[in-house]
This record gives C-alpha cells, sequence and structure tokens, in this order.
C-alpha cells in the first residue's frame, strides 16, 4: 500500500496546509479589518473631538456676532431716538412760534378790521333803524286809511290830561 496511502497521506497534508494557509490569511485579514476598525474608531474620535471643538468655536463666534449686532443696533437706536428728540423739540418749538406768530397777527388784524368795520356797523344799524321806523309808519298810514275806508273818519279825540294832585 506504498504509494496510495503515501499519495493520501500527501492529499491530507496538502488539505491540512492548504486549510491552515486558509486560517492564517483569514485570521490576517481579520486582524487587519479589526485593525482598520480601531484605526477609523480613533481617527472617529479625534475628529468628533476637532468637530465638536469647532461647533463649539462656530457657536461662540455667533453669539459674539450677534452680540456685537445688537449692541450696534442698540447703539444706532439711542443715536437715533436721541436725534429724533431733538428733531420732535426743534419741531415743536418752531410749530409753537410759528402758532403764536399767527395768533398774534390774526388778533391784530381782527382789531384792526373791528375798529374800521365799527362806523359801517353803526352806519348800518342807523339805517336799518330808519328803514325799520319808515315801515312802521307806512304800515300805520295803511292801517289809517284802511280803517277810514271802512268805516269813515272820526273826529279824533283829544288826550284828557287829569291835573296832578
Amino acid at each position: 500500500m506504498g504509494r496510495l496511502t503515501d499519495d493520501m497521506a500527501d492529499l491530507r497534508m496538502n488539505i491540512d496546509n492548504s486549510r491552515d494557509s486558509r486560517l492564517a490569511q483569514r485570521n490576517a485579514l481579520v486582524s487587519e479589518v479589526n485593525f482598520q476598525l480601531a484605526e477609523f474608531a480613533s481617527i472617529r474620535a479625534r475628529n468628533g473631538a476637532q468637530d465638536a471643538q469647532t461647533r463649539a468655536d462656530f457657536i461662540t463666534q455667533n453669539a459674539n456676532d450677534v452680540g456685537r449686532l445688537l449692541t450696534a443696533f442698540r447703539h444706532s437706536r439711542q443715536m437715533m431716538r436721541r436725534q429724533g428728540r431733538e428733531t420732535r423739540a426743534d419741531f415743536l418749538s418752531k410749530m409753537s412760534k410759528d402758532t403764536l406768530d399767527l395768533l398774534t397777527s390774526f388778533n391784530a388784524d381782527r382789531k384792526s378790521m373791528a375798529e374800521r368795520n365799527a362806523k359801517d356797523r353803526a352806519d348800518f344799524i342807523a339805517n336799518m333803524t330808519n328803514t325799520v321806523a319808515a315801515f312802521i309808519n307806512e304800515a300805520a298810514q295803511d292801517r289809517a286809511g284802511a280803517h277810514a275806508a271802512f268805516f269813515g273818519t272820526a273826529p279824533s279825540k283829544k288826550k284828557t290830561t287829569f291835573p296832578p294832585v
């Protein structure tokens, strides 16, 4: 049995060697993958720390920028409010002076007009008084004429005066 057993023993040995070689390669691959995973985890941790620091720096920078923006906005608003207060005060002062000037001018014009028109008003009232008196006199004459036409003329009665007591 020499040769067959030797061939079988060689085959067994080749199979065992092949299996050992595959196991060694697989173990090498597993250890390489484990090494790569460990390195990836290490890099990820380092990057995560860097990213966390970058995010923290970004947030801090944004917070500082917002703070500066709010301060600048507050400052400009205060300046505008101060300028607005001064502008409003100037406007009110000018408006008050203009109104006082208008009122003074109006009162002077009104007084002057009243003085100029006083004579015209007095003449108008006198004229109206004369016109109304003429209308009353004319109405009395018309009434007397109507009375004479309907009832005839009657002797006028003299008023008797009583002696003082």
